[in-house]
């Protein structure tokens, strides 16, 4: 019996590693199905329009961008792959133990009748319990049928489960087959989409070369718009954090200002335990088109651009929307009939960019998901949004706190 109640342990741990595997696979999936709905929404975003040398730079800026959620998809098929091919020769070793210990069930079982049949032949039951001296040794000879009955069923019953949990792992790694056959005419579906649109880079980037001396022109101009609008957003925060240090010394006495800097400390603290899940600031499906920090445009080294926060291009209509909960500390003009807003987090401060409207006001509370306004659209016809986020004066790189 012991050989039987460790076997069934060790049957009940299987089982178990069998579910943690099983459930990393689902994940897998479930983030391979999200990153194909994103890459087909992008089909929606990607700018086509080829008048200027601008417009050309974002078409440039969106098809990089989307070969980089491409190669992502790969990696993630590549990796589910992987965890089948693990998960198949994980069942295949449990499918020959079990095997094993199915056929050394039959044979001890098989073994336990014929010891009984030898040893019970022409034995009435009745007549052997009948027979007893004594009570005890009534007691002792039920006990012992019982027993020796009961042991019989557990044999049987450990074969018929080790049966239905062969055929299971079987079905289990049919199943895995034929879903690795799916997964690599994906893969090879997505590799050939990703050749396409590394041809339509390529393009785009002789073309672009031809023009050197115009395209450094037009990314200086840019990057001159960039850094006044960064210069404005820094002189917006220093003036928001300016005159909330005024209020809170007008209003030192007061015991609801004295409450406030708590507050303050308690929205800054879900704020951060929430970095890396912050939703888009954008509304629909949406395409980083710009990076933060210094980066080189894709196909020529010495052409740079600096963006000190995300460029995200959205479909038309697109409005921006708040990532978390907070206080608008400032909406001011950026140029152009732009318009720029600040939200407070506690500490922390994220800034929405070429907004053509806002319906809010200085002061107004929002929670996350809240509508900022419409994104302007730009002279290639796409709404593209500049986010920042800062700690303060710090700027961070908001790629780190959004969940993409």
């Amino acid at each position: 019996m012991n050989r039987f109640a460790v076997t069934i342990v060790l049957f009940t741990f299987s089982m178990g590693i069998h579910g943690q595997t099983s459930s990393s696979i689902d994940k897998m999936r479930r983030e391979r199905a999200e990153m194909e709905k994103q890459i087909a929404e992008q089909e929606q975003v990607l700018t086509r329009t080829e008048n200027t040398i601008s417009s050309r730079v974002s078409g440039l800026n969106a098809v990089t961008a989307r070969l980089k959620e491409r190669t992502r998809l790969l990696e993630q098929t590549r990796l589910e792959i992987q965890e089948l091919d693990r998960e198949n020769a994980r069942l295949q070793a449990e499918v020959e133990s079990l095997n094993k210990e199915y056929e050394s069930c039959k044979e001890s079982y098989a073994d336990a009748c014929r010891f009984y049949q030898r040893q019970h032949r022409g034995l009435n039951v009745l007549t052997f319990m009948l027979s007893a001296e004594s009570f005890r040794q009534f007691d002792r000879r039920a006990r012992y049928i019982s027993e020796y009955s009961g042991s019989l069923k557990t044999l049987a019953d450990e074969i018929r489960e080790k049966r239905d949990t062969l055929e299971d792992r079987r079905v289990r790694i049919d199943s895995l087959k034929s879903e690795k056959l799916v997964l690599e005419k994906v893969r090879a579906e997505n590799e050939q989409a990703l050749r396409k649109e590394e041809q339509e880079q390529k393009k785009l980037i002789d073309r672009l070369r031809s023009q050197r001396t115009s395209l450094k022109n037009e990314i200086a101009a840019k990057q001159k718009r960039m850094d006044q609008l960064s210069k404005e957003i820094d002189r917006q925060i220093e003036l928001a954090l300016k005159s909330e240090q005024q209020k809170k010394q007008q209003q030192n006495s007061s015991s609801q200002m004295k409450e406030q800097p708590a507050q303050d400390l308690k929205l800054t603290g879900s704020f951060e335990s929430n970095k890396g899940k912050l939703p888009m600031p954008i509304t629909g499906p949406y395409l980083i088109v710009g990076e933060y920090g210094v980066q080189n445009v894709a196909g020529m080294k010495d052409v740079k651009q600096n963006n000190l926060g995300l460029d995200i291009q959205g479909n038309k209509g697109a409005q921006a929307r708040a990532v978390f909960d907070g206080t608008v500390s400032s909406i001011f003009q950026q140029g152009k009939g732009q318009i720029g807003v600040l939200i407070r987090h506690g500490a922390y401060i994220s800034v929405y960019c070429n907004l053509s409207d806002t319906r809010l006001q200085t002061g107004a509370k929002v929670k996350t998901g809240d509508a900022i306004g419409n994104i302007q659209t730009s002279e290639d016809g796409s709404p593209v949004l500049h986010f920042q986020l800062h700690k303060e004066t710090t700027r961070l790189n908001p790629s780190l706190w959004l969940k993409k």
